[in-house]
């Protein structure tokens, strides 16, 4: 049989791939359908741990692979470029390999310092390379490596630290704070870090109650303020409100007054001064209500002198034995006063005509013997009348209006012979001797009006000249019934307001009722005042102001105060030319203010009335002056008020109507029965 034909040579195979390229490309085909469905950021996140895990198999194949080609027997480069199937990881492995030869010997010597020495050769990352605090791993690339950084960390070998508040602040609200490999967000002070991490939310800081201690707290947005009243200034370090001086600032012009919380300023009233609308700085009080104050140049003013001396001394000599003729005009509201004198000195023949509850009285003596009469209308009703005095033979007439209304028998003559002449002393307005020395005591202030005089047949020429040379001798040309203060001094008293009713035995007790009726030409001054001399204090005083001071607002009212506090306050049309009524009542415990019938507002607590009334009643135990019209030499912080004031008034204190006549003493342009009126105009 013939032998089988040998067979062919086999058709030629496709070499097979390495195994571990294939594993490499199964995986890579894997990796790619994933990243086909997942989106890039995920994908990324997703592929790097395949890709170590892939890189695994292939270096584990290799390793087996490099074990049988190059440790268990000595291969060239050419075989060491099969295992590793790429230059650059040959071109790294190939030269050390040799290295490791040349230590440890070929591989037949079967040392095994040799193995380890090959097997560590291709792993780029033994040594690890890369930044071990920044670096998660490394991984072995074809001759390469590559570092896998933690997060926060960047660069080849993680040994860069990322900043990650470069870029939008980190996501922080307020600060971001970098650090290496990491970042983390804060807060401003008074801000404390949300749940977040990364947010900011407000400290309340008054939720703490002793934040502000005394004072009020109020929290802002990554703060608090601590608040105190107007006129108060928080101290941190004593945790409480402080009053702050305003006065130290210099804010008033004159005189400053602090006071809790607040200050004052004050003017020299009596130098005719108050505040301006800034409650600053001072102003001129001016009238705000024009009064006809014109004068006649042919009329001779009788209340000039407050002393009672006369206003007008005449000294008549003849050669031959006269008579005295006098005759004048005359207008009065007073009811009593002295208009003229005539005769020789006290203890020789005199007559005075003088007024008496508004009539007529006449007081003469001769030859030591003293008589008066009165009769006649009553004539102290402001209209002018002529009044003349005649001296006959044995008789003297007195006229009213060319009727007689007196007419007395005399024994003697006016003009007494001395030094071969005969002598008459003639005074108007008052009398050469004190009054005590009168038939009869009369009050001799008078404020009355004369014209058109004629003392013996018009021998008086130089006296209207002297009058037309002095305006203070001269009449308002219309007057009122009242009293005049023209803003430029004051009138005082000695009353005195404590008691003693026998009903309760020695226990003292005190009252003050004033009635004022007042018609004002200017918005400020003061009314009534207590002044106790010793003390230099004003225990009590009624006036005219033209502001609120705790309320710093300008508004015309009339306050009631002892000494600098006031106790009540009411409104006041001051400036409108009518006359007005102000009543003021005080007792133990009481205090009232009325204007027109109203009652005033308390400006104290009870408690502070109380101790006020006891700081009065206090000053009313020792010698007090009651004032009118003014204050004197005061400092002017001892009242509200401390300027003149100026306008019609007449006071009634605890029922008795104060006559100016009677005053211990009055300023002498102040008329005290006659007031000039408002202009028609201004009425």
């Amino acid at each position: 049989m013939a032998p089988s034909p040998s067979p062919g040579p086999a058709a030629p195979r496709a070499a097979p791939l390495p195994l571990p390229l294939r594993l490499l490309l199964l995986l890579l085909a894997s990796e790619c359908a994933l990243a086909a469905l997942l989106p890039a950021r995920e994908a990324t996140q997703f592929l790097r741990p395949r890709q170590r895990r892939a890189f695994q198999v292939f270096e584990e194949a290799k390793q087996g692979h490099l074990e049988r080609e190059c440790v268990e027997e000595l291969c060239s480069r050419e075989e060491a470029r099969e295992v590793f199937e790429n230059d650059p990881e040959t071109d790294y492995f190939y030269p050390r390999y040799l290295g490791c030869i040349e230590k440890y010997g070929s591989p037949y010597a079967k040392d095994p310092g040799f193995a380890t020495c090959v097997q560590n050769l291709p792993d780029q990352c033994t040594p690890n390379p890369c930044d071990k605090k920044g670096t998660q791993a490394c991984q072995d690339l074809m001759g390469n490596f590559f570092c896998l950084c933690k997060a926060g960390w960047g660069g080849r070998l993680c040994d860069r630290d990322v900043n990650e508040c470069s870029q939008e602040n980190g996501g922080c609200l307020q600060i971001c704070h970098n650090k290496p490999g990491s970042f983390h967000c804060a807060c401003h002070s008074g801000f404390q870090l949300s749940s977040d991490g990364r947010t900011c939310q407000d400290i309340d800081e008054c939720a703490d109650s002793e934040a502000c201690g005394e004072a009020r707290c109020k929290n802002l947005p990554g703060s608090y303020s601590c608040l105190c009243d107007k006129g108060f200034a928080y101290s941190s370090q004593e945790k409480a409100c402080r009053d702050v001086d305003e006065c130290l600032q210099g804010r008033c012009e004159q005189v400053c007054v602090n006071s809790p919380g607040s200050y004052t300023c004050h003017c020299d009233g009596r130098g005719g001064l108050k505040l301006s609308q800034d409650m600053d700085t001072c102003e001129d009080i001016l009238p705000c209500v024009p009064f006809s104050m014109a004068k006649s140049v042919k009329s001779l003013y009788l209340g000039r002198m407050f002393s009672g001396t006369p206003v007008i001394r005449l000294r008549f000599k003849r050669l031959q034995p006269t008579r005295l003729v006098a005759e004048f005009d005359f207008r009065t509201f007073d009811p009593e006063g002295i208009l003229l004198f005539a005769g020789g000195h006290q203890d020789s023949t005199w007559i005075v005509l003088a007024l008496r509850a508004g009539r007529l009285e006449l007081q003469l003596r001769y030859n030591g013997v003293g008589r008066v009469t009165s009769s006649g209308p009553v004539i102290n009703h402001g209209m002018w009348q002529t009044i003349s005095v005649e001296e006959l033979a044995r008789n003297l007439v007195i006229k009213v209006n060319r009727d007689a209304v007196m007419k007395i028998a005399v024994a003697g003559d006016l003009f007494q012979p001395e030094r071969g002449l005969y002598h008459l002393n003639l005074t108007v307005g008052g009398i050469p001797f004190h009054e005590k020395d009168l038939v009869q005591p009369i009050n001799p202030r008078l404020d009355g009006c004369m014209r058109s005089w004629n003392w013996l047949n018009g021998e008086d020429t130089t006296i209207q000249e002297t009058v037309k040379a002095n305006t203070k001798m001269q009449c308002f040309s219309v007057t009122e019934r009242g009293s005049f203060y023209p803003g430029s001094g004051f009138a005082f008293y000695s009353l005195d307001y404590m008691r003693t009713p026998l009903d309760i035995g020695t226990e003292s007790t005190w009252e003050i009722e004033v009635v004022a009726h007042i018609r004002p030409a200017a918005d400020t001054g003061v009314l009534f005042a207590l002044w106790v001399p010793n003390l230099r204090a004003v225990p009590l005083s009624v006036a005219l102001v033209d502001y609120h001071s705790t309320k710093k607002l300008k508004k015309q009212l009339v306050v009631l105060a002892v000494e600098h506090v006031a106790l009540a306050l009411m409104e006041i049309k001051v400036c409108d030319g009518q006359e007005h009524m102000v009543t003021i009542s005080l007792r133990e415990g009481e205090a009232t203010l009325e204007v027109d019938g109203t009652r005033g507002q308390s400006e104290v607590s009870a408690a502070q009335l109380q101790e006020r009334l006891a700081v009065l009643e206090k000053h009313l135990r020792s010698p007090v002056l009651t004032f009118a019209g003014g204050l004197p030499d005061v400092p002017v912080t001892s009242a509200p008020v401390t300027a003149f004031y100026r306008g019609c008034m007449t006071l009634e204190v605890n029922r008795r109507l104060l006559d100016l006549d009677e005053a211990a003493y009055k300023h002498s342009d102040i008329t005290a029965h006659s007031c000039p009126p408002v202009e028609p105009t201004a009425a």
